[in-house]
């Protein structure tokens, strides 16, 4: 199996334990994310599948402290992050 496949594998359980997290109409933050994919491992039975679901909970976790390091590195800036890189609009060429 590529990267890619796998990749898709695990992107196919976090989806899976987010539409678990909607059916039972809790919260639906990265904590409760994470939980749900360990109760989602110590429930599989398959050794390839909890491998997979192991991977899929350390890519939650590395995608929260790649969010926390983001906003070390960028303490003053507000809770937005720009679509279209970071130009400043300049004052003089308004479009409307």
């Amino acid at each position: 199996m590529n990267r890619s496949e796998y990749q898709k594998i695990i992107d196919e359980i976090i989806g899976e334990a987010a539409l678990v997290l909607l059916q039972k109409a809790g919260p639906v933050n990265t904590q409760a994310l994470i939980d749900q994919l360990i109760c989602m491992k110590e429930q599989s039975t398959d050794h390839e599948q909890r491998e997979a679901i192991i991977a899929a909970i350390t890519d939650v976790r590395n995608s929260i402290l790649a969010g926390k390091k983001l906003r070390e590195e960028q303490p003053n800036r507000d809770n937005v992050l720009p679509l279209f890189g970071d130009k400043e609009q300049s004052g003089s060429n308004r479009k409307h």
